[in-house]
């Protein structure tokens, strides 16, 4: 065979890989409303910059002449791309091919996306659409084979050296919704994805329970109920761009800050709308995102696991160009308190932080942990020690801004970020009110027989509340130095900034010890 003609078959074979499961189950993909996987790629990655590996790998057979009788393309399109400039592994089922069912023809992440991302230090970026494990394989393969847990073990330490991020595209289940669910940021689209251990008939085979896929896992109970997943998307390339927004804060590793981008907000802006956003009646609510969006770059936050635990508000932003974490109270949710769902919200987001080398800025108004039967069966308290446990392991510096409530244990663990080996960091503005636990319920327990002795004990308790109210200024507490300053709320920026900008070689010291940590 001449050069000329090996060069002709590896087009020949490419160009069947390209036809992937053919043209009716192509049409079949599109007619669902998706994309193939190799659509997908192309339409994600910056237009030319994709380079596959392992094309050519697949079932083929031969005869006896050595002409190749027929290819089947391997289930997983893996190889490099550069996401708005910026070099990634990236890969993804191929659903049209067996339903994105590996089998022993398939190509598996571990092949070549995995360790190339692990080898260079790029980000892992995979978009599922696989049905794992199929029977008709173990009927071909004439034996059912015991796991053998060797799957994970790259997978586990991809997560520790660089970020991951997956789109769930389609239906997933079995061991590609376990491999989806392995990354530090998941999205999947909304009335088309869905995800579980396994689908709807395997279900009613085993439980008796009748369910439709969107019903079993569909976003609605992903992201908005279980909390499995981060973010929902309104269509395809919603989820590639939220894919890609995550990555732009993040560096490509744990040994690495990531780099500063000009946004063209000045520093020293001072947000007029802060100075009154938080209303006199302490009862009342406001809307902490519009807070937020005063005072970080251009108003652009990056919102994640938005419909989940909701009293708790995780996100990216940019100060001055520099990334950061974002963790608020919302008071309009469970008027910020602490449950057992918002408690381990709050430590994931504290550990995905603290890996990453991003400093943190807190905006705190938490009246403790959500009370009551429901809170308790929830193990509030227990999952709280999560959060308080996050903040106790972070190295990353913080920077706190009470804005308004601070109150018991639940609020120990946003206070102790950071601690013991940096400052607490923390202003307070002029509406903040802090304790041990809120005045109402601190004196209906601890003056509780001497309201009901009282000849008026509604009375008597208003008079107390009120007698105590008058302790909760936070001039009080800027004089035992339980702030380090408080400040007027227009210059919450400006400071925001300067710590983010002054946080710089810390994060810098930080990151090279991730590198000693590591190194093999």
């Amino acid at each position: 065979m001449s050069w000329e003609a090996a060069l002709d078959e590896i087009d020949y074979i490419k160009g069947l890989a390209a036809e992937l499961g053919g043209d009716e189950r192509v049409e079949r993909q599109h007619a669902g409303g998706r994309y193939t996987v190799r659509e997908r790629i192309e339409k994600m990655a910056d237009s030319g910059s994709f380079i596959e590996m392992g094309s050519l790998m697949g079932g083929a057979e031969y005869d006896e002449d050595g002409n190749m009788t027929s290819f089947t393309p391997g289930g997983y399109v893996m190889g490099l791309a550069e996401l708005d400039g910026r070099p990634v592994a990236i890969g993804g089922d191929d659903f049209t091919l067996s339903g994105g069912s590996p089998s022993n023809v398939s190509k598996m992440p571990h092949d070549f996306a995995q360790p190339l991302a692990l080898q260079y230090g790029i980000p892992y970026v995979q978009l599922r659409e696989g049905v794992g494990h199929s029977s008709k394989q173990d009927e071909d393969e004439g034996h059912m084979g015991l796991p053998q847990g060797h799957l994970w073990w790259q997978g586990v330490r991809l997560m520790t050296k660089v970020p991951v991020a997956s789109g769930i595209m389609g239906s997933v289940a079995g061991w590609p919704a376990a491999a989806a669910l392995m990354s530090h940021f998941t999205v999947m689209v909304k009335e088309q994805s869905q995800i579980f251990p396994s689908g709807p008939p395997v279900v009613e085979r085993a439980i008796g329970e009748t369910l439709t896929k969107e019903e079993l896992g569909g976003y609605k109970m992903h992201v908005y109920e279980s909390g499995q997943v981060d973010n929902v998307a309104e269509d395809e390339e919603d989820a590639f761009n939220q894919i890609k927004t995550f990555l732009s804060y993040l560096p490509n590793t744990t040994s690495e800050v990531a780099p500063r981008v000009e946004t063209g907000d000045d520093p020293d802006r001072r947000p007029q709308e802060l100075l009154n956003i938080i209303p006199e009646n302490r009862r009342r609510g406001y809307k902490m995102r519009d807070l937020i969006g005063h005072v970080v770059d251009n108003g652009d936050f990056f919102e994640m696991r938005r419909h989940y635990a909701g009293a708790v508000i995780t996100g990216f932003a940019r100060l001055d160009g520099y990334s950061v974490g974002i963790l608020a109270s919302d008071p309009m949710k469970m008027a910020g308190a602490l449950d057992g769902d918002s408690s381990l919200k709050y430590a994931h987001f504290v550990d995905l932080c603290d890996a990453f080398n991003l400093p943190v800025v807190v905006f705190l108004d938490m009246p403790g942990f959500m009370l009551g039967s429901a809170a308790e069966r929830k193990a509030t308290m227990r999952k709280g020690i999560h959060a308080l446990i996050a903040s106790a392991e972070a190295g990353v510096p913080k920077v706190e801004f009470n804005v308004r409530k601070s109150y018991g244990v639940a609020a120990d663990a946003p206070n102790s970020l950071g601690l013991p080996d940096g400052i607490n960091l923390r202003f307070g503005w002029p509406a903040g009110e802090w304790g041990g636990i809120p005045i109402e319920g601190g004196v209906a327990a601890a003056y509780k027989r001497e309201i009901e002795a009282a000849d008026d004990p509604d009375a008597h308790r208003a008079m107390l509340e009120e007698r105590l109210l008058k302790l909760r200024s936070p001039f009080r507490a800027a004089h035992h130095g339980d702030v380090v300053d408080l400040i007027d709320p227009r210059e919450t920026r400006r400071l925001a900034c300067r710590f983010v900008k002054l946080a710089q070689p810390q994060l810098q010291e930080l990151a090279k010890r991730q590198k000693r940590a590591v190194r093999p």
